[in-house]
């Protein structure tokens, strides 16, 4: 299997001219970046009671080849210029705050105007999108048959093996001959995410900012635009389902999250049941207890 290498422990260099992307697309694929593909994941978290009151975990991002996401970079970049802000988060956005404190509160218009250019970027340059949610409930009353836990570590790293496996059958559906690199955002909760891919041979995933942020160093470690908009994918997906449940009923979600659903046609969105998990556990040969 190629690109089996620790990708998250290479010395990547921003060099002059080199986005954070592209340097490390240089070195994990060297001269055939351009081609290789590439998935941007990001995870929300639920442990909220309203809604559903179950707590749901989502894992939502997007596949594109590294061409495409060299150019959706630039396009991204111009959108956030244009509105003056220095990146996108969905929380932040929606609740006002951060980087959208000044003169987005009630500027419906202008709010519109913003996720649609951001949408409309990621309709231009992704390939396929792809998300897995669990409620915690059902992956609780699951656990008390298999070792779920035990195996996976936790939901997060459950819904994420789940996408990397529907990639992979889009993968060779559409003839590609290489697996993509697996990156996701840094800071969730990996649980046994990196043993699962190794072990069963895909790459190991890489783990990287969404945004700009500061080491204990003090040095700068530079965000990548991909990863949020695979936040924008995960935060309207789980908003969701804490506000209307079923994924099916689709036409009462609001407009950000239809918008998102049909950016992209091509992928797998996808909600784990009890009897999923079942089938995943006998699949996979998790012991029971």
């Amino acid at each position: 299997m190629a690109h089996l290498v620790q990708c998250e422990e290479l010395p990547v260099a921003h060099h002059i001219g080199f986005s954070p992307f592209e340097s490390l697309a240089r070195a994990v694929c060297g001269s055939h970046w351009r081609k290789a593909l590439f998935l941007m994941m990001h995870a929300y978290f639920d442990c909220s009671q309203s809604g559903q009151g179950n707590g749901v975990l989502v894992v939502a991002g997007w596949l594109s080849s590294g061409e495409r996401w060299l150019r959706f970079e630039a396009d991204w970049r111009s959108v956030l210029d244009e509105f003056n802000v220095p990146h996108f988060h969905m929380k932040e956005f929606a609740h006002s705050v951060g980087a959208f404190t000044n003169g987005w509160k009630g500027e419906n218009d202008k709010r519109e105007l913003f996720i649609r250019s951001l949408l409309s970027v990621i309709y231009d340059h992704a390939m396929a999108s792809f998300s897995c949610m669990v409620e915690n409930s059902v992956f609780a009353a699951v656990n008390q048959e298999y070792q779920l836990r035990e195996y996976f570590g936790n939901e997060y790293a459950l819904c994420s093996r789940v996408c990397v496996a529907e990639v992979n059958k889009w993968i060779r559906a559409h003839g590609y001959p290489m697996p993509p690199e697996y990156v996701f955002e840094d800071g969730d909760e990996r649980g046994r995410l990196n043993w699962l891919m190794e072990s069963q041979g895909y790459p190991p995933p890489i783990y990287k900012p969404g945004r700009d942020r500061t080491a204990k160093d003090g040095t700068l470690i530079p965000g990548f635009l991909q990863l949020q908009a695979a936040d924008f994918a995960a935060y309207e997906l789980r908003k969701g389902w804490d506000d209307f449940g079923e994924t099916k009923e689709i036409s009462r979600y609001r407009k950000s999250f239809l918008a998102v659903g049909k950016v992209v046609g091509e992928g797998f969105w996808g909600r784990c049941t009890e009897d999923d998990l079942r089938q995943i556990c006998i699949g996979l040969g998790v012991p029971k207890r």
